[in-house]
């Protein structure tokens, strides 16, 4: 008889899991009031306005898979929100040379599996599938990131242009048509725009410029008028239904 709780990432069963951070602590930063509290809202059917302090957990991981995520959270927090990197402007996008690809890849992939495998309301709208749930699980257990158009994410800065969405937290929503023939999962963290892919035949992607290459380089892609309306329709609706009555 096994005894224990099991983790969802490694499978093993171990006395008590953590309480893991499905969307990275260093996401709230910019969104926590004087008292170190945010208010939690969604485009789901609950009542808006349940106050939080550490972000969204769940009991979801192990000690040592909580570790190995956190290495992947560390080297993308202190790249892109405590060092501000230096890019190269390519006009339509800017470009970080040197990203340590594997670091880098594995935690766009640990992000939209988390929020898969998540039980909580707010993530409720993603739903992988088995098939995928459980190809995620595996690559990340294995360190293995795979190729760049393999579960890509498309990173677009939108804060410098729309000012309100630096300073929200819109978890996924699955875009209501797909993208360039493959679904894919739209989110907004850190006054970034999060586009996450998911699909068995991301190599006929036509775009695959879009994500993190094995060359080392980054491209976040600066806001279009497409964008800012891609974005704007994805949060207003959600504002809206939450904005305070006058």
């Amino acid at each position: 008889m096994l005894l224990g709780e099991q983790c969802r990432l490694c499978l093993q069963f171990v006395p008590k899991l953590r309480n893991s951070h499905i969307i990275p602590e260093f996401f709230y930063k910019l969104i926590y009031d004087a008292k170190h509290q945010f208010n939690v809202f969604s485009d789901t059917d609950s009542p808006p306005g349940r106050l939080e302090q550490k972000g969204l957990r769940e009991y979801l991981l192990c000690g040592d898979c909580e570790q190995k995520l956190g290495r992947w959270e560390k080297y993308v927090k202190e790249l892109l929100f405590d060092e501000a990197p230096q890019g190269i402007d390519r006009g339509d996008r800017m470009e970080y040379l040197g990203v340590d690809y594997a670091q880098f890849k594995l935690f766009q992939m640990s992000l939209i599996w988390r929020m898969g495998a998540s039980a909580l309301e707010p993530f409720s709208n993603v739903d992988l599938g088995n098939t995928h749930e459980e190809r995620l699980r595996d690559m990340l257990n294995r360190s293995d990131p795979g190729e760049p158009y393999e579960y890509g994410c498309w990173i677009v800065h939108v804060a410098y242009q729309i000012r309100e969405v630096g300073s929200v937290i819109v978890p996924p929503t699955k875009a209501p048509k797909k993208v360039l023939g493959h679904t894919c999962y739209r989110a907004v963290l850190g006054g970034l725009f999060w586009g996450f892919y998911i699909s068995s035949h991301m190599a006929q992607f036509p775009q695959q410029q879009l994500f993190l290459s094995r060359s080392h380089v980054l491209p976040v892609w600066k806001e279009t008028p497409a964008a800012r309306q891609f974005v704007r329709e994805m949060i207003e609706p959600v504002a809206d239904k939450h904005a305070p009555v006058t």
